[in-house]
């Protein structure tokens, strides 16, 4: 039984279905036996080492998937191609630089997460990514809950169906409108939310982007966003889609930001619970199609943006909370 929902746009503006990346941190799984788990659970595929921080496995049934300790410093480069970029190759004996390579990489897993990213999936694929998460599962990895240091997210990539400034701002909007009962849906771990990975986003610009009267083109839509967003750090993070859409706009702004320009939302707020047996992946993509499900019932959103504006600017809002998310629900429990 496939539980996860579909979208209500299911084609991307080429008329093929739609695609979705996942990105499933955890720890306790080593890389090579994570490559060997991955291609079993795959039942295709061959291994790649990169460097011992990277394994890649390659011509799957599904396409290439990557497997990191998601240290950017190793998995870019390792500590000895580093110091020869900087010149101090030639200083720092092979042998010494692998050995702090290692130490990095030993001290790093303390809390660092390995991460499983996939190719972009076709729509009619995502429940692969179910079976991936079951099989480290029983074999000992270890999610967000495990370690009072781990932040481990289970990242989403939804292929835009739409690159037309109204479609990317309903969604923002959506997305703003739900967040509250997103935050009690999928409870994300308090070390995740005191963290800079998640960071919400600024009532000023909540605010600006529930304006009815808001209505940019791309190019002021992006230079807005860049001015109070100028960082990854989001749970709906834009940067990629919009480095895709304007690539040089957003690197002129952020030239030290690291950003992998591609068609998609990166949705960040979900948590990685990879050793629960009651923790679905299914339950976290579902909460993103009711995102889009929210942007796409236009008369419902601009009924709610109006409201729930109105509910942020109350200075009796903590009052009225429960009364905001009961309406939000009885939206909610008609798509579901």
């Amino acid at each position: 039984m496939n539980l996860f929902m579909q979208p209500p746009v299911l084609l991307a503006s080429s008329h093929e279905l739609r695609k979705v990346g996942f990105e499933l941190e955890y720890s306790a799984i080593e890389l090579q036996k994570s490559a060997e788990l991955l291609i079993k659970t795959l039942k295709s595929g061959s291994m790649e080492k990169i460097n011992p921080y990277h394994y890649k496995i390659r011509d799957t049934y599904y396409g290439d998937f990557n497997l990191v300790l998601d240290f950017q410093f190793l998995i870019s480069q390792g500590l000895q191609k580093w110091l020869q970029n900087i010149g101090l190759d030639q200083f720092i004996e092979t042998e010494i630089a692998l050995a702090l390579e290692e130490f990095i990489a030993t001290l790093s897993q303390t809390i660092v997460p390995y991460e499983i990213t996939t190719p972009p999936l076709p729509l009619d694929k995502v429940e692969i990514v179910e079976e991936i998460k079951e099989t480290f599962r029983t074999n000992g990895a270890l999610g967000t809950d495990a370690n009072p240091l781990y932040a481990f997210g289970f990242h989403i990539n939804p292929q835009a169906f739409s690159f037309k400034v109204t479609e990317i701002i309903d969604t923002l909007r959506a997305f703003f409108i739900l967040y509250e009962t997103l935050v009690l849906w999928l409870q994300p771990d308090i070390v995740r939310r005191i963290s800079p990975y998640i960071k919400p986003f600024e009532e000023e610009y909540i605010q600006k982007i529930l304006k009815a009267s808001y209505r940019p083109d791309m190019n002021r839509f992006i230079c807005d966003y860049l001015q109070y967003n100028p960082t990854r750090n989001r749970a709906l993070d834009l940067l990629p889609l919009l480095a895709w859409i304007d690539s040089n706009q957003v690197f002129k702004t952020l030239p030290e930001e690291k950003i992998s320009p591609r068609p998609a939302y990166h949705y960040r707020l979900p948590n990685s619970k990879v050793d629960k047996k009651e923790w679905h992946t299914y339950d976290a993509w579902n909460s993103w199609v009711i995102i889009e499900k929210l942007a796409q019932d236009k008369e419902t959103l601009a009924q709610l943006a109006d409201e729930y504006s109105k509910y942020l600017t109350d200075p009796f809002s903590f009052l009225k909370k429960e009364k905001w998310l009961q309406k939000v629900n009885v939206w909610l429990k008609k798509q579901i």
